[in-house]
C-alpha cells in the first residue's frame, strides 16, 4: 500500500502534462513516448529541465532517494524509499521503464540462446537469483561477472515476465564466452560525475563539432603501466585511439596535460580522485567518462586504467583491446548488445572495430573524410591466432622474447602485389612458441618459431602489419611495419 501511496504522490508532482522524458536516449524506445507520469515499483527515472548537479543530488539524499545511474539527457535512475517526497525538486518528467524498454532489441528476432540480465545495482545477488528462477530462467555460472550480473538459460518466451520486475534494468544477449563459463572482465560502463551509465542508454551526444562538423580532440598520456615495455604500451594505446578516427569524423591528437577537450590517460592504483577507486588484479580494469556535456572539463573524456592488472600486448590483459572499448566511452559511445562488438559490456581481444562500432560512432560525428575510404571495411573483426602457451611456474619466467623482421629491411613498403612475402627470427631464455601476425585484411599464424616466414595478403591503400612471439609463459614481442599497397 505505501508504495501505491509513493506512486500515487508522484503523479501528482509532475502531472499529466504529456512530457515524457525529452531527449531520453533508450536503447529500446523505438521513438515511442512512455504514458507520461508512469511509474511502478522504487526504481524511477527523475528528469530535470537541466543538469542533477551535485547540490540537487544532495537534496535528493536528504529526502532518501538514492541515485542509482544518469540517463542522459539531464535525468537520475533512483531508488525511491516508499515514503520518499518528489516535491519542489522541479522535475520535468518522472516515470519507470515499462517491460518492454528493458528487453535489448537484438533479442526481438531470437528464440532460444542465453541471455544476460542487469539488474539495478541495489538489488542483493540472491534476490536477483530468486527473481530469475521464479521466472522460469536457469543460472550459468561464470567467475568474471559484473555485481548485479546473471547469464540465465531458458525460454525467450518468458523474458517479458522477468523484465517486468522492478529490479530488473536490462536484459540483452550474453556472448558464447559468458554462456560457457569462461572468465571474463566486464566493464561498468561511461561514467559521469553524477554516477555511470546504465545498460538500457544507447549513446550520449559526443564532442561538439566545428563548423566543418569534424570533432578535434586531443590526448595526453600521464604515465605508463610498469608492466609492459614503455614504447610497447604507448604504441597500443596510440593505435587504439587512432582506430576509432579510421572511420568517423573526428580527429585525436597528441595534447597538453589537463587540456580542453583531451583524453588524459593515466594508470592508477585504489583510489586516485575521482568517485571510482579501482580494486585491485582481476576485476575493474579501467574507467571513462563521457565528453562534456555531461561531464566537465577537465575530467570530460578522461581514461583511468587499473595498474594493478597484468597489462600485456596479444595476451592475457591486452592493452590494445581495453584501450579501444575505452576509447569509445570517451568519444560518447554507450555499450553495444552486439557480443561480437568491441563495446559489448565484456572485454574481448580484438584486433579491430565491428560493423556495429562503425555504425555507433558515425551516429555521432559521421563518416570519416579522410582519404581512407580505399581500404575496405571488414564485415567481422579479425581475431588474431595465438598459439596454445603452457605457463611455467609461477614467477619463472618474465623476460620477453626477441624478435627481428629481416625481410623486407624497411618499415614502410610499398608494392603492387596483392601479398608481401615476410620473414625473420625470434628468440627467447625458454624457448618461442609461436609466432603470429596480424594485417588489415587478415591474420595468421607464421611458418616457423626461431627462424619464421608468413604470407601476408594485402588490400589497397595503406596496410599495418603487426607480427608477434610468444614464449611459453606467455610473454610477447612485436614488430610492426606499414605498407602500402598501390
Amino acid at each position: 500500500m505505501k508504495n501505491r501511496k509513493a506512486v500515487l504522490a508522484l503523479a501528482l508532482v509532475i502531472g499529466t502534462t504529456g512530457l515524457w522524458g525529452q531527449g531520453l536516449r533508450l536503447k529500446s524506445a523505438a521513438g515511442r513516448p512512455p504514458a507520461a507520469g508512469r511509474t511502478r515499483g522504487t526504481h524511477v527515472i527523475l528528469q530535470f529541465p537541466g543538469y542533477p548537479d551535485a547540490a540537487l543530488r544532495d537534496r535528493l539524499a536528504g529526502r532518501g532517494i538514492h541515485v542509482l545511474e544518469y540517463v542522459p539527457e539531464n535525468a537520475l535512475m533512483v531508488s525511491a524509499d516508499p515514503s520518499a517526497d518528489f516535491s519542489g525538486l522541479g522535475l520535468l518528467w518522472a516515470g519507470s521503464l515499462a517491460a518492454e524498454e528493458k528487453v535489448s532489441p537484438v533479442l526481438a528476432g531470437q528464440v532460444a540462446g542465453p541471455v544476460l540480465a542487469v539488474f539495478h545495482n541495489d538489488v542483493p545477488d540472491e534476490w536477483a537469483r530468486r527473481i530469475a528462477r521464479w521466472s522460469g530462467f536457469d543460472v550459468l555460472p561464470n567467475p568474471g561477472l559484473l555485481p548485479h550480473h546473471l547469464v540465465l538459460s531458458g525460454p525467450l518466451t518468458r523474458l517479458a515476465g522477468l523484465a517486468a520486475y522492478d529490479e530488473v534494468a536490462y536484459l540483452l544477449p550474453a556472448s558464447p564466452d559468458l554462456a560457457a563459463g569462461i572468465p571474463v572482465s566486464g566493464c561498468a560502463g561511461a561514467l559521469t560525475e553524477a554516477g555511470p551509465i546504465g545498460e538500457y542508454v544507447l549513446v550520449g551526444n559526443g564532442w561538439s563539432k566545428d563548423s566543418s562538423g569534424k570533432a578535434a580532440l586531443q590526448y595526453f598520456i600521464r604515465n605508463l603501466t610498469e608492466k609492459m615495455d614503455g614504447t610497447a604500451a604507448r604504441t597500443e594505446i596510440e593505435r587504439a585511439l587512432t582506430e576509432w578516427t579510421k572511420y568517423a569524423n573526428v580527429t585525436i591528437s597528441a595534447g597538453q596535460q589537463d587540456g580542453a577537450r583531451t583524453i588524459d590517460i593515466q594508470f592508477a592504483r585504489g583510489a586516485h580522485g575521482d568517485p571510482y577507486p579501482f580494486d585491485g588484479p582481476g576485476h575493474t580494469l579501467a574507467h571513462t567518462f563521457y565528453p562534456a556535456p555531461p561531464n566537465s572539463e577537465p575530467i570530460a573524456g578522461d581514461m583511468h586504467l587499473d595498474s594493478d592488472e597484468s597489462w600485456r600486448s596479444g595476451a592475457d590483459t591486452d592493452l590494445f583491446s581495453v584501450v579501444l572499448h575505452e576509447a569509445g566511452h570517451a568519444l560518447g559511445l554507450g555499450h553495444s548488445d552486439s557480443p561480437g562488438s568491441v563495446m559489448y559490456p565484456y572485454y574481448r581481444q580484438v584486433t579491430g572495430l565491428s560493423d556495429d562500432d562503425i555504425a555507433g560512432v558515425r551516429a555521432l560525428y559521421g563518416a570519416a573524410t579522410t582519404a581512407q575510404p580505399s581500404i575496405p571495411i571488414p564485415t567481422t573483426p579479425v581475431i588474431p591466432v595465438q598459439p596454445p602457451v603452457t605457463p611455467p611456474a609461477p614467477g619463472q619466467d618474465n623476460q620477453p622474447p626477441t624478435l627481428q623482421i629481416t625481410s623486407p629491411g624497411l618499415t614502410i613498403v610499398s608494392t603492387t602485389g596483392s601479398s608481401l612475402a615476410v620473414s625473420g627470427t625470434a628468440s627467447d631464455n625458454v624457448g618461442v612458441s609461436g609466432v603470429v601476425w596480424t594485417a588489415t585484411a587478415a591474420s595468421g599464424t607464421a611458418t616457423g618459431t626461431t627462424s619464421w616466414s608468413a604470407t601476408v595478403p594485402l588490400l589497397i591503400g595503406t596496410n599495418t602489419l603487426t607480427v608477434k612471439a610468444y614464449d611459453p609463459a606467455g610473454n610477447s614481442a612485436w614488430r610492426s611495419l606499414t605498407v602500402v599497397r598501390h
